[in-house]
């Protein structure tokens, strides 16, 4: 058994938290500095009655193992998101306690117990990005995508975008990485160098970013430059899961030129209402659930 103190040595903000209460929390590089998951959770948390928060923690690589032990050890750590560059980390530090989905997908974004009591994984990013995207443009069956950036994210939405778009519809992955290259022929999909994109975007219908360009320090910065943007369909949508800022410079200059855009705030939102559900052994989507974070997301959008 570990107590608060013990996440406390290893967090590099600060964190101050009852060290008997139960808490969840979102694990990344600096959650503490923009993540709107707490902001989300804790409004559900209140709607629901409990007393337990959402804390960011952000924690350098060389002591993410730790921090995880510290985790597992802790019976009132209920559980929580887990934020970039760590999706891929904490699912092998997991090992075989992932579900079924986080298995395929190598990735996790949730952290939640079960059974034995100790922290198993989830990841409810792609789920969470293929609800928002049909919700704004219909079904993606059947069309032509092309998905930048096999990361924990990408991974996770180019798993269910793969299912999704059927037997009729193509789905193209681009990166840098072999694990890339592996993880898209896993899927059954094409896989395309970084310096083909330019190539493939005159047949492309959906373009999803999921890299992490155009957000934190390359905040202004884009995957695709406007030269290139002008090479998609006047159809084509654009889908930039990347929530801060909202919009991207990619959305800026796709909708610039009249393409179709939506940014990751609806995603992040749906992921957080299936994660939620994971680590507060709610009913997964509840509408109390929903309501909630629906409301934070207004008052964090100013809307």
């Amino acid at each position: 058994m570990t107590h608060f103190a013990d996440i406390v040595a290893l967090a590099e903000n600060p964190l101050t938290y009852p060290d008997e209460r139960n808490f969840a929390a979102i694990l990344g590089a600096s959650p503490s500095k923009g993540a709107r998951s707490p902001i989300l959770w804790n409004t559900a948390f209140k709607a629901h009655g409990s007393d337990a928060e959402m804390l960011p923690i952000d924690i350098p690589r060389d002591r993410l193992d730790e921090l995880l032990a510290a985790l597992n050890a802790n019976p009132n750590f209920l559980g929580g998101a887990v934020a970039v560059p760590y999706k891929e980390s904490v699912a092998r530090w997991l090992k075989n306690r992932l579900t079924s989905e986080a298995l395929v997908i190598g990735a996790v974004n949730c952290l939640f117990r079960e059974g034995t009591g100790h922290l198993k994984g989830a990841n409810t990013d792609g789920e969470g990005a293929l609800v928002s995207f049909e919700r704004e443009f219909g079904k993606i069956a059947e069309k032509s995508v092309l998905l930048l950036g096999p990361g924990g994210a990408g991974k996770a939405v180019a798993a269910f975008v793969r299912q999704a778009i059927g037997t009729n519809g193509r789905l193209r992955i681009a990166g840098r990485s072999e694990t890339g290259r592996r993880y898209a022929e896993q899927l059954k999909c094409d896989w395309i160098k970084w310096s083909e994109v330019a190539a493939a975007l005159p047949t492309t219908e959906v373009l999803i970013n999921c890299t992490s360009v155009g957000t934190g320090v390359t905040a202004g910065q884009t995957p695709i430059s406007e030269k290139d943007l002008s090479l998609l369909p006047s159809h084509a949508v654009v889908f930039d899961i990347i929530y801060q800022p909202a919009p991207s410079t990619l959305l800026t200059l796709a909708a610039k030129r009249g393409l179709m855009v939506l940014d990751g705030t609806e995603m992040n939102l749906e992921q957080a209402v299936l994660a939620y559900g994971y680590a507060a052994a709610q009913p997964r989507g509840t509408e109390t659930t929903r309501a909630a974070m629906e409301e934070a997301k207004r008052l964090l959008d100013g809307s």
